[in-house]
């Protein structure tokens, strides 16, 4: 992780390395010496620690690392912020101590005067599903697993936390048929930082000063205004980002620090508008710092380059796509092919945001599951079910017969090829081995290297 460095742009690197599960460290750029973050920076844990969650079990495959170096980091000064918040404690506790005036006695009765406190009472938040979005009357909410089969893998799941090391070295199969069961909601967002390398990241490597560095710096101001601007377009319809709510800005702040965050780590690339949803989703699940190392690792590891100027490893995936569909999907890849239908008019949203822009949520949950366990070639897989069982039958090439109509079906798929279950079925039916991709990445370079020779 490199304050500016250009090595987020891996478009020319193997892809099997991008479906690497467990992710090597990164190292702290010189740009920033360590002793000078040492001295600037006092992290002070500002909230209460998850069920499960320390900070010092990491749970990383690296959990031999020592810790003994830890030592000289005991020394901090004294943050501001705690030194502020002790003395207006202090204050807090005169002030109860000072007896009641007559002026506060009649400002309390006022207050619990019953009529006023009619008036005065705050409008109910609107109610929501148990993903946090607003309930519409005419949505059909899928139904929840059935409590005793939670509980149960809620069981499994902390036993499989707590010694990680263990199961992604010794039993990795099992992390992945747990994966694509699905991760249970009250665990998912530790296991996606754990699965993304990002506990390790935050908690064990010398870049968990990088986030408390970077938030504090300014930014660029262009990128901030972009970023500004596309605050109010992240799911609107979610309680953490809509303008009503319980949370009220607090979720846009929390986007607008990860996102600039991101523009003060990698100024070269600064902002791109696909990196919004992702980091929108990840705030749904995690704190703003735990969600800005899971974003890194995204960025960084499972799609480096896909949000750089000019958008080529997209594109390069895109070609990749168009082979998969030649094998796996003939009927659909001429349908394309006779119609010019380019990859870009539908895959670009797919997987620069992940598919959390295309799919119902419950089946965005399962697919985020899987792909943060086994790399990017889930987004090709879903990819190729949605392209095989939405347009991959005579009757559907003769329903849609041009290039509109194509496009218009990519952009309403029907519900029933869209849903969780049939989603994690096929994808489970479709075998992609990381030599075969790895070939199909090659050749994408070669061509497009050829292309603009």
């Amino acid at each position: 992780m490199q304050i500016s460095s250009t090595s987020s742009n891996g478009i020319y690197s193997n892809i099997d390395f991008r479906m690497t599960v467990s992710c090597p460290p990164e190292t702290f750029d010189d740009t920033v010496p360590l002793k000078q973050i040492k001295k600037e920076i006092s992290f002070v844990i500002e909230r209460p620690e998850r069920p499960g969650e320390t900070s010092s079990h990491h749970g990383s495959k690296r959990s031999s690392v020592s810790h003994s170096s830890d030592e000289e980091y005991d020394d901090f000064p004294d943050d501001s912020v705690a030194i502020h918040n002790q003395k207006m404690s202090e204050h807090m506790e005169n002030y109860q101590n000072l007896p009641m005036t007559s002026k506060t006695h009649n400002t309390v009765q006022f207050a619990l005067d019953p009529e006023m406190s009619r008036k005065s009472a705050p409008e109910p938040h609107p109610e929501t599903d148990r993903f946090g979005f607003f309930l519409v009357e005419t949505a059909s909410a899928t139904p929840p697993l059935d409590p005793k089969i939670l509980r149960r893998r809620e069981k499994k799941w902390i036993q499989m936390l707590d010694n990680w090391r263990y199961f992604m070295d010794e039993k990795f199969e099992l992390v992945k048929n747990r994966c694509r069961k699905g991760i249970p909601p009250s665990l998912r967002g530790r296991a996606w930082k754990y699965l993304s390398g990002a506990t390790y990241q935050m908690e064990v490597s010398s870049n968990r000063f990088v986030f408390d560095y970077c938030v504090k710096q300014a930014g660029d101001p262009k990128w901030n205004d972009d970023i500004q601007k596309d605050l109010s377009r992240q799911f609107p319809e979610h309680e953490m980002f809509a303008r009503v709510g319980k949370y009220g800005n607090n979720g846009k702040n929390d986007l607008f620090d990860l996102l600039k965050a991101w523009t003060v780590l990698h100024p070269e690339e600064g902002y791109c508008q696909g990196q919004a949803p992702i980091a929108a989703v990840l705030l749904m699940h995690m704190p703003v710092r735990d969600a800005f190392y899971c974003f890194v690792q995204i960025c960084h590891k499972y799609l480096p380059g896909y949000y750089s100027s000019g958008l080529e490893a997209v594109q390069v995936d895109g070609d990749i796509l168009v082979k998969l569909m030649k094998d796996k999907t003939k009927l659909t890849y001429r349908h394309f092919k006779a119609n010019g239908v380019d990859p870009a008019l539908y895959m670009i949203e797919w997987f620069m945001c992940v598919f959390c822009r295309t799919l119902p949520w419950p089946t965005v949950l399962r697919v985020w599951d899987m792909f943060l366990c086994e790399g990017v070639k889930i987004l090709f897989k879903v990819a190729l079910v949605l392209l095989k069982y939405g347009l991959g039958t005579p009757s559907q090439i003769k329903q849609f017969p041009d290039m509109p109509s194509i496009v218009t079906r990519l952009r309403s798929l029907p519900a029933e090829i869209v849903e969780e279950e049939f989603i994690v079925q096929k994808i489970g039916e479709i075998t992609l081995n990381d030599t075969e991709m790895e070939k199909l990445h090659f050749g994408a370079m070669k061509t497009r290297q050829m292309r603009f020779d």
